[in-house]
């Protein structure tokens, strides 16, 4: 079969997209079939974050599979699972000291709600069921996922499907919907939280999920300092589990294990995955704290729910080996130096008229695009602005991610770069060169049009 057939024969996300057909990753970069090189300005779906090709870790892949590959979860346990649960709740903040293993994200935010409900049902508050969750927050694609999910564009097709989980705002100082913001967060959002909780009624409330850093539906949207403290005094105040999605920014991304830690607030739950295993292997997981496990325990019901792969003795290695290089090679020193550096240099982008702010924190970089650098005026939809210079930069060869609607849901636009976090300095450089030269090509091309 050709190429071309087999094109066909593979169903594709986005059947008008004609898809680089990629070789062979080393490092951050990627090669093509015809030996372009591309710069992962994406690190795969964010998670590849220790570079392409690491041959130690293709190496205990490949001993574990030799010693054993699988075995059912609910039948056994192995050495790997047992050695990798120890290390994940050392790294974990406070008494989140139990970790429950699966394949993906999706997969993670979905346990995470059952262990929620099972939590309250067993201290007998069976009625809370409910999980409020942030729009613009992504949280996974799965019905359940999808659910907390806010992001209307992924929603709306599926909506008929979905539970029907409450939503608030998230905190989103550049673009705040509350009045007296203007810029600066002054917490209302974090106050709305408590609202929801109180029309939807305390006793039906089980949890709240939010991604530390708002990525979903906006480029790296970061909360001031106060902001999860509040967060995490609300759910006190009405028995309500806060589940923080870590499955981006987990595992260094933020230049700490968990980004979490960067407002010394601890979650209730902890939902990881991408850079726990680097790409290497489907794995995802849940990290609980002490008082849930205890409630399991006391309970003596098991946990109602699993997954095929659950505890995968595979994945289990290959965590193990990223954990083993990331302290290593000081990979969250690393992190956080290279995303100081990343900021500094992105910021000489603001004299482009088309960027409206630039965010970061570790190795996540937001570029919030727009018409009018004075009024936020956003780019229209039809404009295409974002999907226009991911082809320019990507025909110079650098991947980028990349967001539309980030203004009013249906115009705005965004760029996202998180790479691998072994990235260079130079390395560094040669990004915001390529960023810069795609802006002037692209504000050049839209004339007056495109720019103030």
């Amino acid at each position: 079969m050709s190429n071309a057939d087999a094109k066909k024969a593979l169903f594709h996300r986005d059947l008008s997209y004609d898809y680089p057909l990629i070789v062979r990753g080393e490092g951050i970069y990627l090669y093509d079939e015809t030996g372009k090189r591309y710069i992962d300005g994406a690190a795969g779906a964010s998670n590849v974050t220790l570079g392409h090709g690491r041959q130690r870790i293709a190496d205990a892949m490949a001993e574990q599979a030799k010693t054993l590959a699988y075995c059912f979860a609910t039948h056994f346990t192995t050495q790997p699972a047992l050695d990798l649960a120890g290390r994940v709740s050392a790294i974990a903040p406070g008494d989140l000291n139990h970790a429950y293993f699966v394949s993906g994200g999706s997969e993670g935010i979905e346990t995470a709600i059952k262990i929620a409900r099972q939590y309250h049902v067993q201290r007998g508050n069976g009625q809370k069921h409910q999980v409020i969750a942030r729009w613009r927050g992504y949280h996974g694609a799965t019905l359940g996922a999808l659910g907390v999910t806010g992001i209307p564009g992924m929603r709306d097709l599926f909506a008929p499907l979905l539970p029907n989980f409450p939503h608030i705002a998230p905190c989103y100082p550049y673009r705040c919907v509350f009045a007296g913001c203007e810029g600066k967060c002054n917490l209302t959002c974090a106050y709305e939280l408590e609202q929801m909780i109180l029309q939807t009624g305390p006793d039906n409330v089980a949890a709240f999920v939010a991604e530390p850093l708002v990525l979903g539906g906006v480029a790296a949207a970061i909360p001031p300092k106060d902001y999860y403290p509040l967060v995490r005094e609300i759910c006190d105040k009405y028995d309500v589990l806060f589940i923080a999605d870590e499955i981006i920014t987990g595992f260094g991304r933020s230049g700490r294990y968990f980004a979490i830690e960067h407002w010394d607030v601890i979650p209730d739950m902890i939902v990881f995955g991408k850079a726990a295993s680097s790409g290497y292997a489907p794995l995802s997981g849940v990290i609980i704290r002490d008082s849930i496990r205890d409630t399991f325990a006391a309970g003596g019901t098991p946990f109602a729910h699993v997954f095929t792969y659950v505890n995968n003795p595979i994945a289990m290695r290959v965590g193990l080996e990223v954990l083993d290089i990331i302290e290593e090679e000081g990979i969250l020193e690393h992190t956080a130096q290279m995303g100081a550096y990343l900021l500094e240099k992105a910021s000489a982008l603001d004299a482009h008229p088309s960027v409206g702010e630039i965010r970061g924190l570790g190795l996540i970089l937001g570029i919030e695009l727009v018409r009018d650098k004075d009024t936020k005026e956003p780019f229209p939809a039809s404009l295409g602005f974002h999907k226009r210079l991911n082809k320019i930069l990507l025909d110079k060869g650098l991947s980028v991610g990349s967001g539309g609607g980030t203004a009013d849901w249906v115009n705005g636009d965004d760029l996202r770069f998180y790479p691998p976090l072994i990235i260079t300095r130079s390395q560094i450089d040669n990004v915001i060169a390529t960023i810069d030269e795609g802006l002037t090509q692209l504000e050049a091309e839209l004339g007056h049009e495109g720019t103030n």
